[in-house]
C-alpha cells in the first residue's frame, strides 16, 4: 500500500516535512544538520534540530527519503511506485474500463501502465528502469531490445550510453534486434558495437511498430501514436547519418506531443519464450 500523506513541495508550507522534502528535491544527499540550518536560513523559522529529525525519521520511515552514511535524499524507488498508482488511477478514471494490452494472454499478469507526452520524457524513465533492473536482478542477467527505429540515441545518446555502462559494471549482457534496415538504424548498431553491445540489423518488412524489452522475467512493451510514428519514420527514411539532421528536427522529435504507451509485467514463461524466439535471430 501506498502513504497518501504525500509531503507537498513548495516553499509556502510551514510543515517541517514538507520544506524537507521541498529542500531534497532541490539539493540531495543532505545532513539532518545540514537541512536544519538551511530551513534557518531560507525560511527564517525558528525550527530546531529535533524537529527537524523527527520530520526525517517520518519521512524516512515512510520510505519517501533513503539514507546513504549520514545524508538523504528523495528515494527513486518511491517515486516510482507513487507515479504507478496514479498512473493507473488515472487511466481507470478517465476509461472507466481496464487497459488492453497487445496479447490477451497478458491480461491474466501482474502489470503497470504508464503514459508519456513526449519520447524524451519516455526515455528518461525507460533508462531508469533498466537501471533499477540491473542493481536489482538476481537471476537472468540478459537483455533483450527487439525495436523498429532507435530514436533514443538522436534525442539522449549520452544517457544511453551511461545506461550500457552501466550495465557492463554490473555485468549485464546486452543483444539488440533491429528488425528495419535503413542507414540510421545501421549506425545505431555501429554505436551499440562500441558499448561492447551485440545488435544485428534485419530486414523486415514495414509492420506495426510496438518495442520490446525483455529483462529477466520482466517484459516492456512502448507502442507510439501514429503522429510520432510517422515522425520517426520520416527521419529515419529521409537522413543517412546522425550529423545530416537539423537540430531543431531532433529537437521537435524530443518533444513531439502524444499519448505513448509503456506497459511493463513480470512472467517468466512469456519472458523465456521471447528469449528463445530472439535468440534465434541473432
Amino acid at each position: 500500500m501506498i502513504d497518501l500523506s504525500i509531503p507537498q513541495p513548495g516553499e509556502e508550507s510551514k510543515h517541517v516535512k514538507d520544506i524537507v522534502f521541498t529542500i531534497l528535491t532541490q539539493e540531495p544527499n543532505l545532513s539532518i544538520m545540514e537541512l536544519t540550518n538551511k530551513i534557518k536560513r531560507n525560511y527564517n523559522l525558528g525550527i530546531t534540530y529535533q524537529a527537524v529529525r523527527k520530520a526525517v525519521d517520518a519521512l524516512h520511515s515512510q520510505n519517501v527519503l533513503k539514507k546513504t552514511n549520514k545524508t538523504y535524499s528523495i528515494n527513486k524507488e518511491w517515486v516510482l511506485k507513487l507515479k504507478s498508482f496514479f498512473d493507473k488511477l488515472l487511466t481507470t478514471y478517465e476509461t472507466k474500463t481496464p487497459i488492453k494490452l497487445f496479447h490477451n494472454e497478458f491480461a491474466k499478469e501482474d502489470y503497470a501502465v504508464y503514459t508519456f507526452n513526449n519520447l524524451l520524457d519516455l526515455d528518461n524513465f525507460w533508462g531508469d528502469i533498466m537501471v533499477y533492473w540491473a542493481d536489482h536482478e538476481k537471476g537472468k542477467k540478459e537483455y533483450f531490445s527487439y525495436s523498429h527505429y532507435h530514436w533514443w540515441l538522436l534525442i539522449n545518446l549520452g544517457h544511453e550510453t551511461q545506461i550500457f555502462d552501466h550495465f557492463r559494471k554490473r555485468n549485464v549482457t546486452s543483444k539488440f534486434i533491429i528488425p528495419i534496415n535503413v542507414p540510421l538504424n545501421r549506425w545505431a548498431a555501429s554505436v551499440y558495437h562500441t558499448m561492447n553491445v551485440k545488435s544485428k540489423v534485419l530486414s523486415k518488412k514495414a509492420e506495426e511498430i510496438v518495442d520490446i524489452n525483455i529483462m529477466g522475467d520482466a517484459v516492456i512493451q512502448v507502442k507510439y501514436p501514429q503522429k510520432i510514428v510517422a515522425d520517426i519514420k520520416r527521419i529515419f527514411s529521409t537522413y543517412k547519418t546522425a550529423q545530416d539532421i537539423p537540430p531543431s528536427e531532433i529537437t521537435k522529435l524530443a518533444h513531439e506531443t502524444g499519448d505513448i504507451k509503456f506497459i511493463m509485467f513480470k512472467n517468466p514463461s512469456i519472458a523465456e519464450n521471447l528469449r528463445e524466439t530472439y535468440k534465434k535471430m541473432i
